[in-house]
């Protein structure tokens, strides 16, 4: 086998490499988002019960600011865990390609 063979399949090994890395992060990715929007969910249906049962203007006003103050976190935090997430599926998809590509120079030098 040439050495341009050998190159050639290599890179085609840490690009199939690089879509299973995706492939994978993908999958997480989505439960992630799905466990998420769960709990997003729990959290709108806990204020409208509270808000339903609240008894004078200012029970409903300390149910909203309480209910708006936990989603901000709530939703701050999930920002944190996303970015976090999609720069290690960055990192994890990219690592294959630019292992290939750093042999690739080294073996050329």
């Amino acid at each position: 086998m040439s050495e341009f063979e050998q190159t050639a399949q290599k890179s085609a090994q840490a690009i199939g490499q690089s879509y299973s890395a995706t492939a994978e992060n993908m999958r997480d990715y989505s439960v992630k988002m799905i466990n998420m929007a769960q709990a997003n969910t729990v959290a709108v249906f806990e204020c409208a019960r509270q808000l339903a049962s609240a008894r004078a203007p200012s029970d409903f006003a300390e149910v909203w600011t309480t209910h708006a103050r936990k989603q901000f976190e709530m939703l701050s935090e999930q920002a944190r865990e996303l970015s976090a997430f999609g720069q290690k599926m960055a990192s994890q998809s990219a690592e294959p390609i630019a292992r290939n590509v750093k042999q690739a120079f080294d073996k050329a030098s």
